[in-house]
């Protein structure tokens, strides 16, 4: 019975040693998507002053129509590398929310080796006893009958 109750012991360690992983992972994800916040945060403050930086070379000026079809498409680009922060950031989310969920699991996962290890604790103790009881009984009635027997005569 020892046996098992180290089996169940190691079975809640390693669900604990799974479950402070995943509350690793699950704060790197928050940081993740915390930098994430902050970087599509500037991008959004910063977008229109950076597409009239790029319109700012050719207002005023005369340009052919290569100069407004570069610098369009540099605006382009601009809002994709934008979309590009804005997907980084749904995706760190996304990954926030999947480690949430792990965690979750592996507590729920951690609790129910607590309460099978505490049962097998329980049982082991009990079963201890019982045994110790059994133990001392067998001793006390080994004392009674050795000194209860009538002694022999000497002569």
């Amino acid at each position: 019975m020892r046996v098992l109750l180290r089996v169940k012991e190691l079975k809640q360690d390693q669900a604990f040693r799974t479950m402070q992983t995943k509350r690793q992972q699950l704060e790197a994800a928050k940081e993740t998507k915390t930098r994430a916040e902050e970087t599509v945060a500037e991008s959004s403050r910063t977008l229109p002053a950076r597409e009239d930086a790029i319109f700012g070379d050719i207002l005023g000026a005369v340009v052919d129509l290569a100069t407004i079809d570069e610098t369009f498409g540099r605006v382009v680009q601009l809002e994709r590398s934008h979309t590009m922060l804005k997907d980084q950031l749904e995706r760190a989310a996304h990954v926030e929310h999947r480690a949430e969920g792990e965690l979750e699991q592996s507590r729920t996962v951690y609790r129910a080796a607590v309460k099978v290890r505490d049962k097998y604790t329980l049982l082991t103790d009990d079963l201890q006893l019982a045994a110790d009881t059994e133990s001392e009984y067998r001793e006390e009635m080994e004392v009674e009958d050795t000194f209860s027997r009538p002694r022999g005569r000497i002569e």
